[in-house]
């Protein structure tokens, strides 16, 4: 069977993800952390002096689609639908013979993955990394999240962050601590808004 057939045969089931007032909270901040990298990518010729304004146009529009995705995600709980697709393929493929070994690669990956991701664009973004600096922290920040979540399903123990702060447990908030951060380092890049260069008058021609 295909991968694109059993990803097909697995029922698309949408259901509240996170109810409550803390998940629509985070929620809120998703979104908002998403308006501020899209005025960001509108205003991006006036605030990047690098001659790479289509490179960060395009960075902070994908930066806020990944943020509107994990928004809508919160509420839809499309991680499930995703788990079981994976273990669908697993299954399909034979993986689960090697248990939760392909699990923990699997997880491995995802996270080489993402390190990866945000490595290339710092490298991209070299020369204006001072507009990026706390934008690719948030990101680690809500890729942790991501990553203890998926450990979660697939019941893979990962170090908990709460010998670092006293046995305060604080994986919940991560979200909300990635995505204000991003809010925040995109509001200062608005503010480094530089007015628009003045239009110069056409000359006209006396006959």
């Amino acid at each position: 069977m295909s991968i694109l057939r059993i990803i097909s045969s697995v029922p698309l089931e949408l259901h509240p993800g996170d109810p409550t007032l803390l998940g629509w909270l985070t929620v809120a901040f998703y979104l908002g952390a998403a308006a501020g990298c899209l005025a960001t990518a509108l205003f991006a010729r006036r605030i990047f002096k690098d001659g790479q304004a289509r490179v960060h146009q395009l960075i902070w529009l994908g930066l806020a689609a990944f943020l509107v995705f994990l928004g809508i995600n919160k509420q839809l709980d499309l991680q499930s639908w995703f788990t079981a697709v994976v273990k669908a393929i697993a299954w399909e493929q034979g993986w689960y013979e090697a248990g939760q070994r392909a699990q923990v690669l699997f997880l491995a990956g995802f996270g080489l993955v993402g390190v990866t991701a945000v490595a290339i664009l710092g490298w991209l973004v070299r020369r204006s990394w001072r507009h990026y600096a706390f934008v690719f922290l948030g990101l680690l920040v809500i890729l942790r999240f991501i990553a203890v979540r998926m450990a979660t399903f697939y019941a893979i123990p990962l170090p908990e962050l709460s010998q670092f702060t006293g046995g305060f447990r604080i994986n919940g908030a991560l979200e909300l601590i990635g995505t204000a951060v991003i809010t925040l380092t995109a509001l200062n890049n608005l503010r480094h808004i530089s007015a628009a260069s003045p239009v110069p008058d056409t000359p006209t021609l006396d006959y």
